[in-house]
């Protein structure tokens, strides 16, 4: 069920010439906000976890440890005490979870450029748009996917492969958590949808279950190829277009996302090293990195955040809220200095360091400090109006700060520019 056969499925088009069938994938972060919990706090890793919300009476995510025991997303936090007694309860931390969220994003986006985020743990990548086509083995895809994930956020995701949105979503959610499902064939397809319940779409749940059982359609194949007059009574007319999906018929495109962004984060994953210079190297370039996009959008930002990764996932984060609206590198860098500084400890070596804004304002009429030289900030902002400019002619690393030099990811082809502070 989950191999990559080589038959194509669709309308979408056939097999691109260098790449494997056309395909969609879903990828689906597990137990985020418990997880996103664990990821700070280390220590309560294998336990089990319930992050709350809603004042602290309800549980919005739950740790694999207390799902086994039957704790579900939205129980009251009474019941889910009562199912498991020694659960570890905190509150969850939507910062951490919204920056974490930008990181897997991040990820993704990096394969691919059409991109749609639907949730704060979900996302449809459209692998047609990646180099070459879409992945002739999508499992194998999925692992790497999966592994480039853990690596860079210390999370686990899930991932489906298929020819739809909704068949997609469906493998997706299969096998949680770390789960890989590609469905690539006509009988991938089959296999899997009569191995689901009716309920497992998307779509029809328990209350349109009912109906659909009461018609004898039990699993998610009976529905795939119902009479489309019983579909359409059930349903309406989207039932139609639900029964094209399931089948691998590719009704609903992978939407590019065009809101502004939330927060614009960036990580890297690298030799461990004590070394806290090839630290700071590495928050330059984020700085830089994460500042050129939000300039793109015509945003300055009023917080930051940097965190440090240990070999073992060991995490330290530092938050700074700035007391105006900042554009420029130069302003932000002190706070992000400061930020870092306060996270190094001794004896201990990192293999990553991640930065991330947010809390963005228009940058229509920034604001300068009472403590600010303003010919130090009218020169700042030249500077990086230049820097903006050759980024846009030349690529993002065609020129850099002497203090990153050490971790430039590279030169454009003869031009190569840095700037010695």
């Amino acid at each position: 069920m989950v191999s990559s056969h080589e038959k194509n499925r669709g309308s979408s088009g056939g097999r691109d010439s260098v790449g494997g069938p056309s395909a969609i994938a879903h990828v689906d972060a597990d137990s985020f906000f418990a997880s996103v919990i664990v990821r700070l706090n280390p220590s309560l890793r294998g336990k089990p976890v319930l992050a709350l919300g809603m004042g602290g009476g309800c549980v919005i995510a739950a740790t694999y440890e207390a799902k086994a025991k039957g704790v579900k997303t939205g129980m009251r936090l009474s019941e889910a005490k009562l199912l498991v007694p020694d659960a570890i309860e905190m509150a969850a931390d939507f910062r951490e979870t919204a920056i974490a969220s930008q990181q897997i994003a991040s990820v993704l986006g990096n394969h691919s450029p059409i991109l749609e985020h639907t949730s704060i743990d979900e996302w449809y990548v459209d692998l047609d748009a990646l180099v070459g086509g879409a992945p002739k083995d999508g499992e194998l895809w999925g692992r790497a996917i999966q592994k480039e994930v853990l690596q860079t956020t210390a999370l686990s995701v899930s991932v489906g492969v298929a020819s739809s949105k909704l068949l997609a979503k469906m493998a997706g959610e299969y096998r949680k958590p770390a789960g890989v499902t590609a469905l690539s064939s006509d009988d991938d397809i089959q296999r899997f949808l009569q191995d689901r319940p009716a309920e497992a779409i998307p779509g029809i749940g328990r209350q349109r279950g009912t109906k659909t059982e009461a018609l004898g359609w039990v699993t998610a194949w009976d529905v795939a190829t119902a009479p489309a007059s019983e579909i359409i009574r059930i349903c309406g007319r989207p039932g139609i277009e639900m029964q094209r999906e399931l089948m691998g018929e590719r009704v609903y495109p992978v939407t590019k996302d065009i809101l502004p962004p939330k927060s614009i984060s960036r990580c890297r994953t690298f030799k461990a090293t004590n070394d806290v210079k090839i630290l700071k190297a590495h928050m330059l370039k984020h700085l830089e990195y994460c500042t050129l996009k939000m300039r793109r959008w015509n945003f300055g930002t009023t917080e930051l955040s940097i965190w440090i990764r240990t070999p073992d996932f060991a995490y330290r984060g530092a938050h700074r809220r700035m007391d105006r609206v900042c554009t420029t590198v130069e302003q932000l860098l002190g706070p992000a200095l400061s930020a870092l500084s306060g996270l190094t400890w001794h004896a201990s070596k990192w293999n990553q360091v991640g930065l991330a804004l947010y809390g963005f304002k228009p940058a229509d009429a920034p604001q300068q400090s009472l403590f600010e030289d303003p010919e130090k900030a009218l020169a700042g902002e030249r500077l990086q109006e230049a820097m903006d400019g050759l980024h846009g002619k030349y690529g993002r690393d065609s020129v850099t700060r002497a203090a990153a030099l050490s971790v430039a990811s590279g030169t454009h082809k003869n031009f190569n520019l840095t700037i010695i502070e």
